[in-house]
């Protein structure tokens, strides 16, 4: 059991430390202005980039403000499951014009329809 709780803790730690970097280097900021926002100092920043500490969650919510973004965004990570997948979709079409989300909407359907047909079609 603790070998697990040790591999759900690195694997989370890698993907928020990704999603921290991406975010932090998407406001051209360094590891230091960053460290300033969120009241620690740079090299602190670097262990949770790295994945090597995790922050406590009162550190997350902390750097979620920093960052300006939602604190899902910090440990979300890809993944198959389709309630994960159908919540980005929503997210991302809620930036868009009425007129574009049925425009993506109308695109996003025929592309699954020729996937479908296209995985039919093909021998196993």
């Amino acid at each position: 059991m603790t070998s697990e709780i040790k591999t759900l803790g690195s694997s989370l730690g890698l993907i928020l430390g990704a999603n921290i970097a991406e975010r932090r280097k998407k406001l051209n900021w360094t590891q230091a202005e960053l460290a300033e926002r969120i009241g620690v100092d740079t090299e602190t920043v670097s262990r949770f980039e790295r994945g090597s500490n995790l922050p406590s969650l009162h550190r997350l919510e902390k750097l979620a403000e920093a960052l300006k973004i939602p604190l899902y965004k910090l440990v979300a990570a890809s993944s198959p499951r389709h309630d994960d997948q159908s919540f980005i979709l929503e997210e991302w079409m809620s930036e868009l014009t009425p007129k574009d989300r049925e425009f993506a909407m109308n695109t996003l359907k025929q592309l699954c329809a020729h996937l479908a047909g296209a995985a039919k079609s093909s021998p196993a």
